[in-house]
């Protein structure tokens, strides 16, 4: 197994270097910096620790490559060309490939030298009269990959997955699920949405293997589409509930009990605006804080219970479960509000506000009886991209791993990754010094047993260097096995998954 001698680094836990040690803000964002190449299979260097011989399997990312296109900067973090990478351990080495999806309009643009498609936060560069009902929007195929039904899929939440080539990366075509994403309501359904959303947040039953996911759809009405695909990757409309209103939804529950669980935020779209040309589909968002939170409940026959929570916004969530009292539990990650458009474009251009992201660990608690939904504090920490345990989904659990900070952290960075313990509200973090990590994939131990007994694989940038690492830590207190170093520099992007 390769070993090196182990590379000095500044890594605190439950404490914080002083500001003045850092660099400015901006060279943090070095991290967007485009990916202008394609590798096949590079062997990583290794720059410290030693590689577990038993961590054997395959870590798939997908994010987004480059945040520039053709000279025009994007002005949205979820506008950027979907890359994928692949990351092979087999014990004593890993090796590392990129390709980044080839959409129908990824092909097109680059084919013509210029962009051809409004993006979900960026409008083609022109004003009005370029955008004005351009209705065809870019699938960017950048946000999550899933292996289920021996398919990998590049997950986008606004349009159809694209199959991706197991070994090679290639992109081998969009993917309809032989015809069930698309759209079937009526004729003028069709001309609308001609195809059906699919979220990029799918879950896996524990004990079936069925994957389940949602997506949301607007053309005549509001429509939230659940869908089934078996193991073998038989794909099924489960159930179509029409909404009252519109909504942006990213994220679900699914319990091991059968619930799945939604929270639907008075955030929508002013598709007129939108479509008119006049904004972009992010900048159109209108956000009414005098509303509460709806909460959808599907039980496991299918019927829906609504209820109400108090206004704030999910991105993502932690997990969920049914007590044995029946009553449902929710963990997520709280926005006290939606990030507007400015805040977005802050990012892009490397500037961040304290408190542009300050999504904060909660617990929700439903009682389908009494039709009530409480809510409490879950850990003193922000965070995002959260993890688990991936044997615990929809079930009770201790642990879970993310990006995030204290909240007493004097930076406005997500520059920690944060370990909190569910059950006793306490946590532990780790600072690499002048470095900002990506989502931590939690990979168990062969026969480990305790809940933590695992890894956390993710990517690292270092700013002082503009370097990407591969960081393999123990999930269970945070310290480092192995930190090997990629061949370039890759934004973080957002979601990954683990094929053993």
């Amino acid at each position: 197994m390769p070993t090196v001698n182990s590379i000095p680094r500044s890594i605190h836990y439950l404490c914080d270097p002083p500001v003045q040690e850092y660099p400015a803000l901006r060279d943090y964002f070095q991290v967007n910096r485009a990916v202008t190449d394609e590798v096949d299979d590079v062997l990583l260097p290794l720059r410290e620790g030693a590689l577990p011989p038993d961590l054997i399997g395959t870590l798939f990312r997908n994010g987004n490559g480059r945040h520039v296109h053709h000279g025009i900067v994007y002005d949205h973090p979820f506008d950027g060309d979907g890359m994928v990478v692949r990351l092979r351990f087999d014990g004593q080495t890993v090796r590392y490939r990129n390709r980044y999806v080839q959409t129908d309009e990824f092909r097109a643009e680059n084919q013509a030298g210029r962009m051809l498609y409004r993006s979900f936060g960026t409008n083609l560069p022109g004003g009005l009269l370029a955008n004005a009902f351009r209705m065809q929007f870019k699938n960017a195929a950048n946000t999550s990959v899933v292996w289920h039904g021996d398919k990998l899929l590049a997950l986008w939440e606004g349009g159809l997955p694209h199959h991706i080539d197991l070994d090679t990366l290639a992109t081998l075509g969009r993917y309809d699920y032989d015809g069930v994403l698309q759209n079937s309501f009526s004729w003028l359904d069709r001309q609308i949405s001609p195809e059906l959303a699919f979220s990029a947040h799918p879950k896996i039953h524990p004990d079936t293997g069925v994957l389940h996911n949602f997506g949301t759809v607007a053309d005549t009405r509001q429509r939230l589409v659940l869908y089934e695909v078996s193991p073998a990757g038989k794909a099924r409309i489960s159930q179509t509930i029409e909404l009252a209103r519109m909504t942006f939804s990213h994220d679900f529950v699914l319990t091991r009990s059968g619930h799945r669980i939604f929270f639907l935020t008075p955030v929508a779209f002013d598709m007129p605006r939108a479509l008119a040309g006049l904004s972009s589909p992010a900048a159109s968002i209108r956000v009414n804080r005098a509303e509460p939170t709806q909460v959808l409940v599907i039980d496991p026959a299918g019927v829906v219970h609504t209820l109400e929570t108090d206004f704030g916004f999910v991105f993502h969530f932690v997990n969920g479960y049914q007590n044995p009292d029946g009553t449902l539990t929710v963990d997520g990650l709280l926005l006290d509000d939606y990030p507007d458009m400015a805040a977005m474009k802050n990012y892009m251009a490397g500037r961040m506000g304290d408190g542009a992201i300050n999504a904060r660990y909660v617990r929700y608690q439903i009682d389908l009886q009494n039709n009530t939904v409480t809510r409490q504090p879950l850990a003193e920490y922000e965070g995002e991209l959260p993890q688990h345990h991936p044997d615990l989904t929809g079930q009770p659990y201790r642990y879970a791993w993310s990006i995030g900070r204290p909240v007493t952290s004097p930076r406005p960075l997500f520059d920690h990754i944060v370990k909190i313990d569910a059950q006793t509200g306490g946590g532990q973090h780790r600072c690499d010094l002048n470095t900002v990590p990506g989502e931590p994939i939690v990979v168990p131990r062969p026969g480990a047993t305790a809940e933590d007994d695992a890894w956390l694989l993710y990517l690292c940038f270092d700013a002082p260097s503009r370097t990407t690492d591969l960081l393999i830590t123990d999930a269970a207190d945070l310290s480092t096995v192995a930190r090997l170093q990629l061949p370039h520099n890759i934004p973080l992007g957002f979601h990954g998954t683990w094929v053993g």
